[in-house]
């Protein structure tokens, strides 16, 4: 008997479990339904005005070629007035058009030249301009939002219900500001700016992992390597699996990787903890496997690093700065963020300064991280 009541029991929780899911997909699709048909109905007047325009001049065409049957026209002079008089208006309109074009050009440029409170131009961008060579990197207008949620769900039932009833509120974060500059071949480009000002974003952005909300990005996605830290670990994994999980996310294959393991390990100075699990390293640890599989390929025609510099204890930083410089002085174009102002200054040759999601200054990397620190004087 007890075991009949709770099989009664469990039936009838399926039961209501089932209608409950039934009402749900009911109610949404009732919902949909309500949608199209409003479409179709602000739809309907336009489609019909249309057709009734059509039939109107139709009818008035007929009525015309009725009445002008059999009339031979005479005032060919006349016509051939009124088409040099057509000709001419076109002309004066293709001239408005380009009057319009030329203002919104220049619109664009001085939004360009407002868009920091100063933008310099390197010696080496003068000199390439001259020369006519175009940017490996051009990022043009660029704006990223993000929608953040406002409202908090305890569970996937309290979300349900809150979208049903339509009481998930968002609000839009503006990470990147209309951001523009260039990056002309074999330059190394840094980017600065406090924490929560779109350096990481903007890096996204250019290696096409992001697209953004408006501007563009041209850029030969093809040659660009971005390296990264962390990307991919999985925790309960060790650190062995970790290594071809990491790198496959990267794009190495798995030959590639059996090829360069041992110099993986070397490097990151891990002999020995590579059977343990991730969870049990130290973020320095993780750092050091992180950036020995990240820079084990060889460098790409357009290098992107995002913080790959602070890693490990001060011996390991300098053996991987060294490694770094191989890699930016082997002929790369390099786009990279770091908040060493001593990086930047050793290695770059033009600066990018970017405060909270807006474009603040581009020029020569000492002018541009002088006026950086200014602000915390």
């Amino acid at each position: 008997m007890e075991i009949d009541m709770r099989i009664l029991a469990i039936v009838l929780f399926a039961g209501i479990i089932f209608v409950c899911v039934l009402l749900i997909l009911l109610i949404s699709t009732v919902h949909i339904c309500d949608v199209s048909r409003g479409k179709k109905r602000r739809r309907m007047p336009d489609t019909r005005e249309i057709v009734f325009d059509v039939d109107e001049d139709e009818a008035e065409d007929n009525a015309e070629d009725d009445e002008t049957e059999g009339i031979e026209t005479e005032d060919v002079e006349a016509e051939g007035i009124e088409i040099e008089e057509i000709e001419v208006e076109e002309i004066e309109v293709e001239e408005i058009e380009t009057e319009y074009v030329e203002a919104d050009d220049m619109d664009a440029e001085d939004t360009d030249r407002g868009n920091g409170d100063l933008l310099l131009e390197s010696e080496s961008d003068i000199e390439q301009k001259e020369e006519g060579e175009l940017p490996v990197i051009e990022v043009r207008n660029v704006t990223m939002k993000f929608k953040v949620s406002t409202s908090s769900t305890s569970g996937l039932k309290d979300y349900m219900i809150q979208r049903i009833k339509k009481q998930l509120t968002t609000r839009d974060l503006l990470a990147l500001d209309n951001v523009s500059f260039e990056v002309y071949k074999g330059e190394v480009v840094g980017i600065i700016g406090t924490n929560g000002s779109g350096k990481s974003t903007l890096l996204k952005i250019v290696s096409g992992a992001l697209e953004p909300t408006s501007g563009q990005v041209k850029v030969d996605k093809k040659k660009i390597q971005l390296l990264t830290l962390g990307a991919g670990f999985d925790t309960e994994l060790s650190a062995r699996e970790n290594v071809y999980l990491n790198g496959a996310i990267i794009g190495y294959s798995r030959e590639f990787i059996d090829k360069h393991y041992s110099e993986i390990v070397d490097f990151a100075e891990l002999e020995g903890f590579m059977d343990e699990k991730v969870k049990n390293f130290s973020s320095g640890m993780v750092s050091r496997l992180g950036f020995s599989i990240a820079t084990a390929g060889d460098a790409a025609e357009i290098l992107i690093l995002d913080e790959v510099l602070s890693v490990g204890d001060e011996f390991f930083r300098k053996k991987s700065l060294a490694r770094i410089k191989e890699m930016i002085h082997g002929g790369s174009t390099v786009l990279m963020v770091s908040h060493g102002m001593g990086t930047i200054l050793s290695n770059c040759t033009k600066v990018v300064w970017i405060e909270k999601g807006r474009l603040q200054m581009v020029g020569e990397a000492k002018e541009v991280c002088g006026a950086y620190r200014k602000q915390f004087d």
